[in-house]
């Protein structure tokens, strides 16, 4: 259990064994609800101390093209812990004004879940990176998607998982040789606490965004790992906007949330993203807390869509 609620609060782990058997992907250019299959999945063992690879399952999205006959770049949007409520309000239509294809993956709602913010266990950020690989093979095969301009941009739980999409392990596992890849990630305050061998090799490039004063998911444990990275030759950069809280960009207003699950002063050490794990000791660890800011901040918000304005156009061309 303790391990447990570390995984929920930080990224998660998984343990890669059998092949994924995946159907064909069926080729649509059909707008509004989508209903498709993960790139597999990526379950709890039996003893709990670790994840393995399971078949895929089947989960919707909504897609919508700028104006324009296309093949269109696209942009997959994963929502927070919350559910899919705000990402598309705040970003669907600016992305498609600028003239990206949107697709707002929603990884809730056929597995009858309403929130991990107050259950973390419950679907922790690495069950959804087939998730995000399945809307990939989606659009890929949509004739009105450039399959090869694809990004993933994720927000908060969300974010955490297209920080784990961006390694090269989740290439390795979920994109057969030869397909299609994401061309960059863009997560939107992610946690990045944890440390684990994987996460010093990205598929892609890399840009993360967050708030300085973030007490949910802490900007400088990114900006350390940003730093890490790029020191190694990762292509790897970070927008820090000051005096901005968690959420900046779909927040309004500033509300305090005590019941959510706060890993802000965990900083768990996995000697590898497939596990196996020590067992838990039982219940929560000390650092896991409850209770985190969440507060809109239109100049932040303003910047950061110049910013990633900026960062696709240079990734995309």
């Amino acid at each position: 259990m303790r391990l447990a609620f570390l995984l929920a609060v930080s990224l998660a782990a998984g343990c890669a064994s059998d092949t994924i058997v995946l159907a064909p992907t069926p080729v649509t250019a059909a707008s509004g609800a989508i209903t498709f299959d993960t790139s597999g999945s990526i379950q709890r063992s039996a003893n709990g101390r670790s994840f393995v690879l399971g078949a895929p399952t089947s989960i919707s999205g909504e897609l919508n093209y700028p104006q324009g006959s296309g093949p269109f770049p696209a942009i997959v949007l994963a929502h927070g812990c919350n559910g899919n409520r705000n990402t598309e309000r705040a970003w669907g239509p600016t992305l498609r004004q600028w003239g990206y294809a949107t697709f707002v993956v929603d990884s809730f709602k056929s597995r009858g879940i309403d929130e991990v913010c107050t259950k973390g266990s419950t679907l922790v950020p690495l069950q959804r990176v087939p998730d995000a690989y399945g809307a990939l093979r989606v659009l890929a095969a949509n004739p009105k998607i450039d399959p090869q301009r694809i990004v993933l941009m994720g927000f908060s739980h969300g974010g955490a998982l297209t920080m784990l999409a961006a390694t090269a392990w989740a290439k390795e596992t979920f994109v057969p040789a030869g397909q299609p890849a994401f061309r960059a990630f863009f997560p939107f305050y992610p946690n990045c606490n944890a440390v684990f061998p994987e996460r010093d090799r990205v598929s892609a490039p890399l840009r993360i965004h967050t708030g300085e004063l973030d007490d949910w998911t802490p900007s400088r444990p990114c900006a350390d790992l940003a730093t890490l990275l790029k020191a190694a030759g990762q292509d790897v950069a970070i927008n820090v906007y000051p005096g901005a809280h968690h959420a900046f960009d779909q927040a309004r207003g500033k509300i305090f949330l005590p019941a959510v699950g706060n890993g802000a002063d965990c900083f768990p050490r996995f000697p590898s993203l497939l596990g196996p794990f020590p067992p838990g000791a039982g219940g929560p660890p000390s650092c896991v807390k409850r209770g985190a800011t969440v507060a809109g901040n239109p100049a932040a918000a303003a910047q950061a869509r110049t910013n990633l304005r900026t960062q696709l156009e240079e990734l995309m061309n």
